[in-house]
């Protein structure tokens, strides 16, 4: 069971929402009447790098800037000139990815993290922590903040696991009391405080995914995310362990699937209970000419949006695309679709023009708002 909205800064959200990945406060090759024009209503950008580029200073100085009543103290919002739903990934994702990954590159403690490579603004004593974390992201004014947390690796072991698990639920005990303390020293209220979200861990295991899950929601926590990896050995989406998370979580708290996904997973894990999405995959993708596309009408009230089969790709650089007039899907009524052929974004690829980007990132884009909105 899912839930239909949440309420954030006097503002309501449909769910479910996908937010497509704007990492430095950017979809890549995007503004934001063009995002609007394709249905996106929210993004997620990342406190790791928004910290050092181009930092919380400038970003607390738009933060005075007035464009809207809703968005007076987002400076994220005003410097993106974008007003939906901007969620901040806490930087978990950068600690597994530079340190667990490359164990030069730092050391992760229940202190917090300590990075051996990159700039120490605003890192106390050249750890980042927990408290850094939540710091980071009221200054860059999002919707919802995420607490740090410990990424579990796929090849974990069982103590690694619990580990992982212990760690991400002292983070965010740490979390919240910051989130507190802050909201009190700037006096917000429940209409106009972010809401902070936090991560269940706990790799494979479901002892330790329940665990985990119950020690945060003793805590207490405005919505709660699926973290680590979910997919298995074949590179699919792990259904079973997706459903039996969600199902952790009580139906009245918003429910995150960070990293899902694939369109057709998005539409599985909705019935599983998932409501919010974010992906690197449609953007990426699309800027390394691989494009989406519906083999069937997906308009048909019989269409399967969680049927992988009724995906398929298009590899637009393939020489075959050269001539090709057709647009990329015939059902599809996003920009490029409506106005360009196939052979014309196979140009613009081979002359290596930024348009070919921005098209292709348009229309897949495009294909998972119409995913999410056929499930609302």
């Amino acid at each position: 069971m899912s839930i239909k909205e949440i309420k954030v800064k006097g503002k309501t959200y449909q769910l479910p929402i996908f937010l497509p990945d704007a990492t430095l406060g950017v979809v890549r090759g995007l503004d934001s009447e063009i995002l609007e024009k394709i249905g996106v209503r929210g993004v997620v950008v990342n406190t790791y790098h928004l910290n050092d580029n181009p930092g919380t200073k400038i970003l607390e100085r738009f933060a005075t800037l007035t464009k809207t009543p809703a968005t007076k103290k987002s400076g994220i919002k005003n410097f993106m000139n974008f007003f939906g739903l901007v969620v901040s990934d806490s930087g978990g994702w950068q600690v597994f990815s530079l340190i667990k990954r490359h164990d030069e590159a730092g050391e992760i403690s229940d202190e917090g993290v300590k990075f051996n490579i990159g700039g120490e603004k605003n890192r106390q004593q050249g750890v980042f922590t927990p408290e850094d974390s939540i710091r980071i992201q009221f200054a860059i004014g999002a919707d919802i903040l995420i607490c740090l947390d410990d990424f579990t690796g796929v090849n974990d072991t069982e103590e690694k696991i619990k580990e992982s698990a212990e760690r991400t639920i002292l983070w965010a005990r740490r979390s919240k009391m910051e989130f507190e303390k802050i909201i009190k020293k700037r006096k917000l209220t429940a209409n106009n405080r972010p809401l902070l979200f936090a991560v269940i861990q706990g790799g494979w295991s479901k002892k330790w995914r329940k665990y985990c899950a119950e020690e945060l929601l003793k805590i207490g926590f405005d919505g709660y995310g699926y973290g680590g990896y979910m997919v298995n050995e074949r590179g699919e989406l792990d259904q079973e362990m997706s459903k039996y998370i969600a199902e952790l979580i009580p139906d009245k708290f918003p429910k995150f699937a960070l990293g899902v996904g694939k369109p057709w997973d998005i539409a599985r894990c909705h019935q599983f209970g998932w409501d919010i999405f974010d992906c690197v995959l449609p953007t990426r993708d699309g800027r390394h000419q691989r494009l989406y596309r519906f083999k069937n009408n997906p308009n048909q009230k019989k269409f399967d949006f969680s049927d992988p089969n009724n995906y398929e790709f298009i590899y637009i650089a393939r020489q075959k695309f050269s001539s090709d007039v057709k647009p990329i899907d015939n059902h599809c009524d996003c920009f490029t679709c409506q106005n360009y052929s196939r052979a014309y974004l196979h140009h613009l690829f081979k002359i290596n023009d930024v348009l070919a980007h921005r098209l292709a990132v348009i229309h897949n884009l495009r294909v998972y708002n119409r995913v999410v909105e056929s499930l609302g």
